[in-house]
């Protein structure tokens, strides 16, 4: 998802990485440096491979891997993108506001409208996409095939990162506005049972082999920094931080080539021009 929780625009613009298929595993060598006194997370978290994506950051949102094909993934597309200075389109207008399905080298092989809206996260719950909109500050249930919207769910404020406890049948949506906090949203009624604590600047949130993941940005400009971070599902705050490398923002539940636990992020390589991929992880304990 592409939100900006220091409000770069209106918009969350947080983008997921599809593999550009560059399908190289980093044997084991650490993907980042733990935050200090942190020092088992880097070994939990193990840098799989890469999607391209069809656009730069500020046009891409939610991802979330295809449920039959590895080679592909969906995407959200803000309907109108928060360009930053010097940055140069790439998504081609025709998308914008819609939900994408997108194959391992970028291209996009089907395209459903959403609404005319940008958006931040995305998740998947019995077959029907869950999609926070921005401008409207919603959750919309979707059928993936056609775009239909079949419920809408009103949130306080716009959400960044959303997933789905299925321990909880809740969605878990990353507010901003008012006062950061996550949302425990009742997957059935949208009535929102719980408020726990979140920091302003994260971004994806995804729950992988039992544990709450985040993402943290300092920043979008050249220079900032990205964490991983392991969060108490009763409270929100965090347990545990490692220092990622560029820019993570959207993040997806995953698995490995063995069906192993994993996640995707969508990551900015390039802040300067926006130029995104989608990293896939493995997450759990070492493995052989």
């Amino acid at each position: 998802m592409t939100f900006r929780p220091f409000f770069r625009s209106s918009c969350l613009t947080l983008g997921l990485s599809a593999l550009a298929v560059t399908a190289y595993f980093i044997g084991q060598t650490p993907v980042a440096q733990a935050a200090p006194g942190d020092r088992t997370l880097p070994a939990q978290v193990k840098l799989l491979d890469e999607y391209r994506t069809p656009g730069i950051e500020s046009e891409l949102s939610g991802i979330y891997p295809h449920p039959t094909d590895e080679n592909l993934y969906y995407v959200l597309a803000n309907r109108k993108p928060p360009y930053r200075y010097g940055q140069k389109a790439m998504l081609p207008e025709e998308y914008r506001g819609k939900l994408l399905t997108v194959n391992r080298a970028g291209k996009v092989v089907k395209a459903v409208k959403i609404a005319d809206d940008d958006f931040g996260g995305l998740t998947f719950v019995d077959g029907f996409a869950y999609v926070a909109t921005t401008n409207s500050a919603e959750i919309l249930k979707a059928n993936p095939a056609t775009g239909e919207v079949l419920s809408r769910f009103s949130l306080p404020s716009p959400a960044g990162g959303l997933d789905y406890d299925k321990d909880r049948g809740a969605l878990i949506a990353q507010l901003y506005v008012g006062h950061p906090h996550l949302a425990v949203v009742d997957v059935k009624t949208g009535r929102i049972i719980q408020s726990l604590w979140s920091d302003e600047s994260a971004m994806g949130l995804v729950k992988v082999a039992g544990d709450w993941l985040c993402t943290w940005a300092s920043g979008w400009d050249p220079g900032s920094f990205s964490e991983l971070r392991v969060i108490d599902q009763k409270t929100g705050h965090v347990l545990s931080r490692m220092k990622l490398d560029k820019i993570h923002s959207s993040m997806a539940p995953a698995l490995d080539a063995k069906g192993r636990p994993a996640f995707l992020s969508l990551v900015t390589v390039d802040s300067a021009t926006g130029e995104t991929v989608i990293r896939r992880y493995g997450y759990g304990k070492a493995r052989s």
